[in-house]
């Protein structure tokens, strides 16, 4: 996901994994990404307990992201660890 052009309410901006400012302004897209992998589309069920959850920008409340275009990485699931620790520092407000 390094070096990606990704869309932006004004265009599209490459996301640098190495960049703070860059991190900061992907982060939701981020998100998105590490978790790809906790739906199975297939069989229709979740594979990560619902406290793990990302929840849908803008969407309504139990609304969790189930289909992502492109899982990072795309060898197969994070350690569910470090899926957690990202998710608390974007809740923390992502500071350094």
């Amino acid at each position: 996901m390094s070096r990606e052009k990704l869309a932006t309410e004004s265009g599209t901006s490459v996301l640098q994994l190495g960049d703070y400012e860059s991190v900061k302004f992907f982060y939701y897209q981020i998100q998105v990404a590490i978790h790809g992998y906790d739906y199975n589309l297939r069989t229709g069920e979740w594979l990560v307990k619902p406290e793990e959850r990302l929840p849908v920008r803008g969407g309504q409340p139990g609304e969790f992201v189930k289909e992502v275009a492109h899982p990072m990485p795309p060898d197969g699931k994070l350690p569910q660890e470090a899926i957690n620790l990202y998710d608390q520092w974007v809740r923390d407000g992502m500071h350094p």
